[in-house]
């Protein structure tokens, strides 16, 4: 018998630290924000299941995030994670932690059949719940996947349930991907945070430098070294905050009391080089931290005599079932729906098996999960995939790596 503990109370909202609001003078409103709250709210109006919102920046995000709820009816229940979480049960105990109860030692049955109910509450009172999604870039496919399983219930059901995603860079590529691609069409057109102009730049700085304790913007940051600022940020609050704190810090050292723009390039050399928006995906896939080049993998599928494909690794993990959905859809019914997933990583692509009924074998072996080797052959069901590493493209790509001369930050 399942025994759920639950406390009263119809609104829990966490907000994480945000950079972005150091001081909350020093934070406001420009008008994307304002756009981007107003079409969140138009979104929860409309009774959307899904919002999608992209930016640089994690914290203009969870700004814009935090504005849209404080607007919101107090009878609206609210889950905000913000962290990823590593898999399905921690993703549905935080939800349920958020709504009031007590998700100890629940099975994952346990906690899906407790929110089922607790959306039934909500729908037989009337009231609507809202989960936010922070970081969507950085959660596992399992996640994603529950995700996709959530928007489609509300959709069969309507339950008043909106979700909120939003994430940098790597989103959009998840969008146009399996799972998520399935539901993106649901969210309508995408809400995108346009980085700050120059005078929007100068404004921050301005509710920065009065926080600080100056009469004036001009008595703290020279005219020239705003607009360099601006330059280095990008317009991305966050950088332009981690600029703006490094410069203070700076001239406090120096013992100066204006900050030059000699001093912004002093300043932005400390804190080290930054990446322009949507590079830190390309990054990622060049080198690891060890300072490993990533394996290009190739897929040769041979899902009958007369059907064999090919597949490059390289770009996005590829999910293997009898589910429409799938990458590589094997029509059998010794495939589960949702089979294994192949995941790539720097050190090469590794093959999980996702609880399916009748397993995995690579080179005639069951596997749970697995590193591949190139040359090893995977079975599943009356399919054969074979992993191999493409040599030429790996020597073309080791080729442009040498010749950009790319480096990590540390």
């Amino acid at each position: 018998m399942l025994t759920v503990k639950y406390h009263q109370q119809q609104q829990t909202v966490t907000l994480p630290e945000m950079q972005f609001e150091q001081d909350t003078s020093s934070a406001f409103l420009t008008q994307s924000h304002r756009n981007a709250v107003d079409r969140l709210n138009l979104s929860f109006t409309q009774n959307c299941p899904l919002a999608i919102l992209i930016g640089d920046g994690q914290s203009a995000q969870r700004f814009i995030i935090g504005k849209f709820l404080s607007r919101v009816d107090q009878d609206v229940a609210v889950a905000r994670i913000a962290e990823p979480c590593a898999n399905t049960t921690e993703f549905m105990g935080k939800l349920i932690h958020a709504f009031g109860f007590d998700p100890k030692d629940m099975s994952l049955e346990d906690l899906e059949s407790v929110f089922s109910l607790f959306l039934s509450f909500q729908k037989n009172h009337r009231r609507h719940t809202i989960i936010c999604i922070e970081e969507v870039q950085k959660c596992e496919w399992w996640v994603l996947d529950k995700i996709r399983s959530l928007v489609d219930m509300e959709r069969d059901g309507r339950y008043g349930l909106m979700l909120i995603l939003s994430g940098q860079s790597g989103f959009k590529e998840l969008l146009n991907s399996r799972p998520l691609s399935a539901i993106a069409s649901h969210a309508g057109k995408r809400i995108s945070i346009a980085p700050f102009t120059l005078p929007e730049t100068r404004e921050y700085i301005r509710r920065r430098a009065e926080a600080a304790g100056a009469a004036n913007i001009d008595e703290a940051f020279e005219f020239h070294a705003i607009a360099l600022i601006h330059e280095l940020g990008a317009g991305v609050p966050d950088t332009i905050s981690t600029l703006i704190s490094r410069c203070f810090r700076t001239a406090a050292e120096e013992g100066v009391d204006l900050v030059t723009k000699e001093l912004v390039q002093r300043a932005f050399a400390l804190i080290g080089p930054t990446s322009e928006p949507g590079d830190d995906d390309a990054d990622a896939e060049t080198l690891n931290a060890a300072g490993l080049q990533p394996r290009i993998g190739r897929l040769i599928v041979q899902l009958t005599d007369d059907d064999v494909r090919e597949l490059a690794l390289r770009q996005s993990n590829l999910l293997i079932g009898r589910s429409q959905l799938c990458d590589i859809r094997i029509n059998s019914k010794f495939v589960s729906r949702h089979h294994a997933l192949i995941s790539h990583s720097p050190e090469g692509a590794t093959i999980v098996d996702l609880g399916s009924t009748n397993g995995t074998t690579v080179d005639g072996y069951a596997i749970t999960e697995h590193v591949l080797v190139p040359g090893e052959t995977i079975v599943i069901g009356n399919c054969r995939i074979d992993y191999i590493i493409d040599d030429e493209l790996q020597k073309q790509f080791q080729s442009a790596e040498q010749a950009s001369s790319i480096k990590l930050n540390s």
